[in-house]
């Protein structure tokens, strides 16, 4: 049986106003309000701007709210992680997707920290060569080979 203690919601939202993700009292009023549909109590906030980025935090007991806005993209990232809670994450969709007036919004639920999981951890992924990778390489090994051939044979005839 899985045992997972956290929930994580990855949310994009596109096409978002950007009157309405370019303050940062915009941004933190959208938090406030996503975390009281989600009956989150807010401890703490903080903000940062970066060249043509801001973002907006808000910290709960085993929780936490992380905007990223870019308006000049009218895209904004929205983090939502809550450990060992109750909070029900997607409740907060509809209050983001309004307060940016977004055209589109996806989202991407992850479950974390699985304390059933099996101690090797290792990803079991797959990876796949291309054919232009592998003409690449192979030519890449023929040239290696090839000088090392030329050098050899330099060497014999030097010996004679």
């Amino acid at each position: 049986m899985d045992n997972y203690v956290g929930k994580h919601l990855l949310i994009d939202c596109y096409g978002c106003k950007e009157e309405t993700i370019s303050s940062p009292d915009q941004l933190s009023a959208a938090i406030f309000d996503a975390a009281g549909h989600m009956d989150m109590e807010i401890y703490d906030t903080g903000f940062h701007q970066q060249n043509d980025e801001l973002t907006v935090t808000a910290y709960g007991e085993g929780a936490q709210i992380c905007i990223h806005a870019y308006p000049e993209l009218h895209y904004t990232a929205i983090d939502i992680y809550c450990f060992f809670s109750d909070i029900t994450p997607p409740m907060a969709m509809s209050v983001f997707r309004k307060a940016f007036r977004a055209d589109k919004i996806r989202a991407t639920s992850v479950k974390r920290g699985n304390l059933d999981a099996h101690p090797d951890m290792r990803p079991k992924t797959r990876s796949r060569t291309t054919t232009m990778r592998k003409f690449k390489n192979t030519g890449h090994q023929i040239s290696a080979t090839g000088k090392k051939v030329f050098r050899l044979l330099q060497r014999n005839h030097s010996a004679d």
